[in-house]
């Protein structure tokens, strides 16, 4: 039995990968390495400020990029969209909803707030908040933890396998986010 909801932030709430993209380049640019083309940033997509580092800028370490990309977040906030019928999705979902995400949690909450979302969930686990991102399960269990609801009670919503390795490696059932039309909580 479902007790609890736990959805990724990027491609499933909101379609970020474009304000990534430019966020990306700006602190390239910023920092003096080369400018990310897409087929690179797609290939990183999604897996944590870590791989940035490791592919994007090696010089610097996460703490860094990470407050680079808090203090450039905003700038590209208004590429940002909301997922067709989330609103209205979430409002029918009567149960405890988390986002965990691979982005660090004062940005998620900035991204949740612009797209009007934040009122629909109770907690928000970024990748700042625990010591492994996805697919690791760290951000589940926490989440969980929060909600007062164990693994096999929460049900993951994901578009990656990121999310949906976090989701098996946490004992949680998992279901892959297509669109609200086709999301089903049971």
């Amino acid at each position: 039995m479902t007790r609890a909801v736990l959805f990724d932030l990027d491609g499933v709430l909101v379609d970020t990968y474009e304000v990534w993209f430019f966020l990306l380049n700006d602190v390239a640019a910023r920092l003096g390495y080369p400018a990310v083309d897409r087929e690179a940033y797609r290939g990183a997509w999604g897996q944590g400020i870590e791989v940035d580092v490791a592919k994007f800028y090696p010089r610097h370490t996460v703490p860094e990029i990470r407050d680079h990309y808090a203090a450039n977040y905003g700038d590209h906030l208004g590429r940002l969209k909301v997922m067709e019928g989330a609103h209205e999705a979430l409002d029918a979902i009567r149960l405890p909803k988390a986002v965990i995400t691979n982005s660090p949690t004062l940005l998620a909450q900035r991204a949740l707030e612009t797209g009007r979302l934040s009122r629909h969930f109770d907690t928000v686990v970024g990748s700042d908040q625990v010591p492994r991102s996805k697919p690791a399960p760290d951000m589940v269990l926490e989440a969980c933890r929060r909600l007062g609801v164990g693994p096999a009670e929460a049900l993951v919503v994901g578009d990656s396998r990121f999310d949906e390795g976090a989701a098996q490696a946490a004992g949680a059932r998992f279901t892959w986010f297509r669109s609200f039309a086709e999301l089903r909580v049971e």
